[in-house]
């Protein structure tokens, strides 16, 4: 496995990933110590974080993920959440019905999506605006969106 911790005005996202795929990204509080070795996979990733954080018009579409052992409605909402265009949010309910589940079960799938930023979940929203949980990290879910150029509810 080869990993790769990548600093951002956020705070550093910690990336896995095996030759042929994206495993993880994670948002740490911290990042010391954590072991890397770098692929070329990761690299490019980590071009495109920087592109992404200097100019928000990176997308991570291309970015082949490792989806083993994840559901297919799971895989299918994950893929759906990766087409949202930047600046654009989509609710629960909507993504709900693209790929049949609940938008309980949306919000569930995007609290644990090991993707983050990768598949961009900030991007998914409640239907009267507000913007939902993120794993404890609302903060962070307004402050993408705002970077994005997102209108967003006062």
């Amino acid at each position: 496995m080869y990993s790769l911790l990548i600093p951002t005005p956020i705070g550093p996202l910690f990336a896995k990933a095996t030759p042929q795929a994206l495993l993880s990204v994670d948002l740490l509080v911290l990042g010391d110590g954590l072991p890397e070795r770098p692929n070329k996979l990761l690299r490019e990733v980590s071009k495109k974080v920087d592109r992404y954080f200097a100019k928000p018009n990176e997308t991570f579409l291309e970015v082949p993920l490792d989806y083993a052992d994840l559901e297919a409605r799971r895989i299918a909402l994950y893929e759906e959440v990766r087409c949202i265009p930047l600046g654009q949010t989509r609710s629960y309910a909507q993504m709900g019905r693209l790929c049949g589940l609940t938008p309980r079960a949306v919000g569930a799938a995007m609290r644990a999506c090991p993707f983050f930023l990768v598949v961009p979940a900030q991007r998914v929203i409640h239907a009267d605006g507000r913007l939902g949980g993120f794993a404890g990290r609302e903060g962070v879910k307004e402050w993408l969106l705002r970077w994005e150029g997102a209108r967003l509810s006062p």
